[in-house]
């Protein structure tokens, strides 16, 4: 049985987190399964992440926040450390006569992570002696725990990080049909090489969100005072007069508002949107074509929600997307946080067969960029 001594996990952990109190604890469950592989086989076993994109160090982007949840999805005792590397991570990590799970400060807090500094990512290996790198949605960066670290000790790519690239490597080649993409979220720009990457191996792609927008406008549309990109007109033109057009599903009629701070919203034909009008959600007919499209999917992408979902008024497409999918006899895939947020907060997680902890990366994945974090180091799964 290998071995791994006093082991590094760089996982992600970046949570949302208000008043000291983690609003959505998804990512601490997914990162915490990495544990029982490897328990019986290290000495210890300590956790680094980051928490935001934090100026200064501050309470705000402490790790110290998630310690209680930690505990809790491993059912064992956390010791936090407010330290990134030094005397006291090497103390504590070396005086361990027993098995102990401790938990990294934020490594945002040093610039070494960012700037992918050398003597930073030397520092931080020192009291260890195996790295497992399982942060998929930070391995679209060139940041020192996700390239450099791992070069000073005998490293392993984690179990996580292997689950996505298997789920989303079913999306870039799909071996069943019909194939549909969701895609909503406020910008084209995001998601353009995904669309022109997609349209020719999916059946359907449908748009919402404020991204639709541009695609209406695009097309000559009255969209009112809705949220659009300019710079990203011509290239939706180009899908429209492109050949896979008859793929793309856009909405034909569209919740909308006069004020953003308010809750008044009516639903409008595409047609009717008037010069004062705010598009702010997919309006039920739209709703009922999706669902008439997906009922026949065998293979579903979601990534992006279909309004402002957080404000009740505005929440009824992401919110009846949310709910059909989960009864659907397709596989179903979600990616992206605002997703991910919005599947929690009207359905069941477990009733998706996949969803990714990565907003930016899995995007980045199914766009066909490589991801500097990704096989990098052997599988820990096929090396145990």
């Amino acid at each position: 049985m290998q071995q791994l001594g006093n082991v590094l996990i760089r996982a992600d952990l970046n949570v949302p987190i208000e008043d000291g109190k983690v609003l959505d604890n998804f990512r601490i469950e997914r990162s915490s399964k990495v544990v029982s592989l490897i328990r019986d086989r290290s000495k210890t076993i300590t956790f680094i992440s980051h928490l935001g994109r934090p100026e200064k160090k501050t309470l705000k982007n402490s790790l110290s926040q998630i310690v209680v949840d930690l505990e809790e999805h491993l059912a064992e005792k956390v010791t936090f450390i407010d330290e990134i590397y030094g005397e006291k991570v090497s103390e504590a990590i070396n005086e361990s006569n027993r098995f102990k799970i401790f938990l990294l400060e934020n490594i945002r807090f040093d610039k070494g992570e960012v700037s992918n500094d050398i003597y930073f990512s030397k520092n931080i290996a020192s009291p260890f002696d195996t790295y497992i790198f399982d942060a998929f949605g930070a391995s679209h960066r060139e940041h020192s725990s996700v390239v450099s670290i791992g070069e000073h000790l005998k490293s392993f790519q984690g179990p996580l990080v292997d689950e996505e690239i298997s789920e989303l490597n079913q999306l870039k080649n799909p071996t069943v049909n019909p194939y549909m993409i969701i895609l909503g979220g406020s910008k084209v720009s995001d998601k353009i090489s995904l669309i022109n990457n997609f349209l020719p191996k999916v059946d359907k792609m449908l748009i919402g969100g404020a991204m639709c927008f541009t695609f209406l406008k695009s097309m000559g549309h009255n969209i009112g005072r809705s949220l659009y990109q300019e710079e990203m007109l011509e290239e939706c033109e180009k899908i429209i007069n492109g050949e896979y057009f008859n793929k793309v599903l856009l909405p034909v009629d569209i919740g909308v508002t006069d004020n953003l701070v308010g809750s008044k919203r009516k639903d409008v034909s595409i047609e009717s949107i008037s010069d004062a009008d705010i598009g702010i959600d997919i309006g039920p007919n739209t709703v009922n074509s999706f669902l008439k499209e997906l009922t026949r999917a065998k293979l579903i992408f979601w990534n992006g929600p279909m309004g402002v979902f957080e404000n009740s008024s505005f929440n009824f497409g992401t919110m009846a997307l949310s709910k059909a999918l989960t009864e659907y006899k397709g596989y179903t895939v979600v990616g992206g946080g605002d997703s991910v947020n919005a599947i929690k907060l009207f359905s069941d997680v477990s009733l998706y067969n996949f969803v990714s902890t990565g907003g930016g990366a899995s995007l980045e994945f199914l766009q066909g960029n490589n991801l500097p974090g990704l096989g990098r180091y052997p599988s820990l799964e096929d090396s145990l």
